[in-house]
């Protein structure tokens, strides 16, 4: 046993292992992600992880469940702390998402690798985050049908998921912005969406 193993609780190198996952993820994508990388990253032997994860396929649906709740955390922080208008609660979460996924960049391919019908708790995971942002949508636009509805919630998706892109595609870099700034820019991106939404 490594020094850094002993220095874990129980508890605690389950955790660190999902963190490292994360980061591994956003550093070098699904292809390059395995359980002997991320026991090589947190520094412990490459049996240790199986201790929680009996394969890559158990780690990879606790990252994906840790990666889902975080981001929904997140955007819930981000509308408590915008006040009472339901546009400002809603745009909101375009910046909170955008911080989020700036740190934690894992890309699509981790969605599309946990589409089975097996990953029960990371699907439970998304129904929840969608769910809490339909919720936003009809708050901010009461009279739209649920079709309209579902539209508005797919754009807003859309230019949150496109202001991460960007940032890590460097298209900001040359400006010099601070993640809160270009968070910023992706609220007030997502504002004038919603405002022109409910003038069509």
């Amino acid at each position: 046993m490594s020094n850094n193993e002993r220095s874990y609780h129980h508890g605690d190198l389950r955790e660190t292992l999902i963190r490292t996952s994360l980061i591994l993820i956003s550093e070098a994508g699904l292809a390059n992600f395995s359980v002997s990388r991320v026991a090589k990253r947190a520094g412990v032997s490459s049996g240790a992880p199986y201790r929680h994860f009996p394969d890559r396929e158990s780690l990879l649906l606790a990252t994906g469940i840790a990666f889902l709740t975080g981001l929904t955390l997140n955007m819930r922080t981000a509308t408590d702390k915008a006040g009472n208008d339901p546009v400002d609660r809603l745009a909101s979460t375009a910046g909170a998402y955008v911080l989020y996924t700036i740190d934690q960049y894992v890309g699509v391919e981790l969605f599309i690798a946990l589409q089975g019908a097996q990953f029960t708790e990371f699907h439970e995971r998304k129904r929840e985050m969608i769910d809490f942002l339909f919720s936003l949508v009809q708050e901010a636009e009461p009279h739209a049908t649920w079709s309209q509805i579902v539209e508005l919630l797919e754009a807003h998706l859309a230019v949150s998921q496109g202001f991460s892109d960007m940032y890590q595609q460097g298209m900001f870099s040359h400006m010099k912005l601070s993640n809160g700034e270009i968070a910023t820019r992706a609220t007030v991106a997502a504002r004038h969406l919603i405002k022109g939404w409910g003038m069509r």
